[in-house]
């Protein structure tokens, strides 16, 4: 089947658009070592306080990396670093209110003491990814002055970039800035705020990096197509949808049951359609046309449909004839993107008026299908909006050593998971934090996770020292086991099969990987009572079979036993409870017996 990206054609003529496409034929550049991240979000402000609360910087930060390293994590994602505003959003200093993306914070400290940061993280093996907000910058910002031909329109409140405006000094200067954040300080990659939206400046920016010697990953906020730039999105699969009970539940597959979960995932070339087609006319008005509605109004038809050689034509009826029509864009079944003319996804960026019309037809033509890792995120800064529950704790977590070890670090994929949940944080909001995302009111009482002040004093409590001494476990058992733990990309099943067993409790399927010399079977219990589970040995695996006896080894609870398969395949296994030292999970090595 081939891949597609749109362009617009108007009774059947070509618009006169801009296109930035990228060679179906290019190599991916992704470095080796980005299948065995594990990445933990840090907030610089909040994640120390040298000067009271919200006083982090990039000195202080350097001073928590041998703690980092002892986690076990390999990968951190700093989610603050350039000059920003301080009170824009929830009334605290965010990365995301950029001011000058090619200017460090000079509350956070000097390209003197981000360099010895850097080089810090990497003594201890851990890779740096920098936060980039891609939209635009605040209203005030000196460069909306300096190149006020960069930027046209405004969302959160700020200037958005011209992207699609022709605008050569503006390329320019992206590329060099973020190769200069690679070249000048080693910085291993970045993650990119909301879209992508010009995938051609971050492949030069890859192939700067590459040619200086230090090739880098990115990875994307959402699954938007990134023309195979993007290593991994970073919510590739998330898990909000369980906060409000940290309970396991059917409709979350991945911490329920993994292996579904992974066997389940369809290639995004045998997954891509068109859900819905809207039409924006100039009067500020639009038509939505959905996939399942036939009623009245505006419809859309797809043909001749997905073909080898053949592009998609989507023709859009039902038009109002007595608007101009601004622009018309088509949103994929697959991502988290709109195609619109040229595949521009900010709509207020079209001068057309196209008036009278009754029909157009969209065509699709090739594009590239992102092949990324998997990603198992459990939390990041965007929980705990102002529609959170004000009483409510935005951690994810909160001490559950199943859904840690079992729906992520365990699972063929890359962790993603916000600073404090490795010792089940207490949620305490910085003290400036809004509870409303632009209003200045319920100051101290938000729930925005980005305002979360890490309170390292909590490791003196039993409870939290527990639960970081079981996450350090798991990750030195992900690191351990990590000829079978480690990233599967999205374009083949990895080796990972749900397990035959009984339970007289509801308790997330057990799942098995493997290779040719062993398999891992992981077990996880998210209730608050002991459990004994019965498994059945997975003989076709590892081959077990041929090996007559097995050698069993649990990984967490630290026994070790030997099976003949020819007499059982049986095995009964003690899991503790949940959100206790040593509960939740059983993690069995098999191999054969020597």
């Amino acid at each position: 089947m081939k891949n597609y990206r749109i362009k617009i054609f108007i009774l059947m003529a070509v618009l006169p658009v801009a296109v930035h496409a990228a060679s179906p034929g290019r190599e991916k550049m992704t470095p080796e070592w980005v299948k065995d991240l594990v990445i933990y979000e840090i907030p610089v402000k909040s994640f120390t306080s040298p000067g009271g609360p919200g006083t982090g910087n990039f000195a202080s930060l350097k001073e928590k990396v041998p703690y980092l390293a002892g986690l076990g994590i390999n990968g951190v994602w700093l989610s603050g670093h350039s000059w920003s505003d301080a009170t824009h959003f929830y009334n605290i200093w965010t990365q995301y209110a950029c001011v000058r993306p090619d200017v460090l914070d000079p509350s956070l400290g000097t390209g003197e003491e981000f360099g010895e940061m850097i080089d810090e993280f990497h003594r201890h093996g851990i890779r740096v990814f920098l936060d980039i907000i891609t939209h635009g910058v605040m209203s005030y910002s000196p460069l909306v002055y300096e190149k006020p031909h960069w930027f046209r329109g405004s969302t959160w409140g700020m200037a958005d970039y011209d992207w699609f405006g022709g605008h050569e000094d503006l390329d320019q200067w992206w590329v060099r800035t973020h190769t200069d954040y690679v070249t000048r300080y080693g910085v291993d990659g970045y993650r990119l705020d909301v879209e992508i939206y010009r995938p051609d400046l971050w492949w030069r920016i890859k192939e700067n990096a590459a040619a200086a010697g230090n090739p880098i990953a990115i990875f994307s906020e959402h699954g938007a197509l990134t023309d195979n730039v993007a290593d991994f999105y970073q919510l590739s699969t998330s898990m909000y949808d369980i906060y409000a009970t940290h309970r396991m539940d059917s409709t979350v597959s991945l911490p329920y049951d993994a292996a579904a979960h992974f066997e389940g995932f369809t290639p995004p070339q045998e997954s891509f359609g068109i859900h819905s087609v809207r039409v924006f006319y100039t009067d500020g008005t639009d038509d939505l046309g959905m996939a399942d509605c036939s009623e009245g109004g505006l419809s859309y038809t797809v043909s001749p449909g997905p073909m080898e050689g053949a592009p998609w034509r989507i023709t859009v009826s039902g038009i109002d004839r007595s608007k101009a029509v601004k622009s018309v864009a088509a949103y994929s079944t697959r991502y988290h993107k709109a195609f619109a003319l040229d595949g521009m996804q900010d709509l207020n960026h079209f001068p057309l008026a196209l008036a009278g019309m009754e029909e157009i037809t969209v065509e699709l033509e090739p594009f590239v299908f992102d092949r990324v890792y998997h990603t198992s995120q459990l939390t990041s800064h965007d929980r705990g909006w102002e529609t959170f529950p004000p009483d409510g704790n935005p951690y994810l977590v909160q001490g559950s050593r199943c859904l840690m070890g079992y729906g992520s670090l365990f699972t063929p994929s890359i962790p993603i998971f916000m600073a404090g949940e490795e010792f089940d944080a207490e949620f305490t909001p910085l003290p400036m934090l809004s509870y409303y995302l632009y209003e200045k009111k319920m100051i101290g009482e938000g729930r925005w996770l980005y305002g979360s002040w890490i309170r390292w004093e909590q490791l003196e409590r039993d409870r939290h020292a527990g639960m970081l001494a079981d996450t350090r476990r798991m990750l030195a058992i992900r690191r351990q086991e990590s000829d079978l733990i480690y990233a599967a990309m999205t374009d083949h099943v990895p080796n990972i099969e749900s397990m035959e067993y009984r339970c007289s409790e509801n308790i997330p399927v057990p799942y098995v990987l493997w290779n040719d010399a062993k398999a891992l079977v992981i077990i996880g219990n998210d209730t608050d009572r002991d459990v004994t589970v019965s498994i059945t040995l997975p003989a076709d695996r590892a081959g077990l079979a041929a090996a007559g006896k097995v050698k069993v080894t649990d990984l967490w609870n630290g026994w070790e036993k030997t099976v003949d398969m020819s007499r059982t395949r049986k095995l009964d296994i003690k899991v503790g409870r949940d959100r206790t030292p040593g509960g939740g999970l059983s993690v069995l090595r098999l191999e054969a017996a020597e």
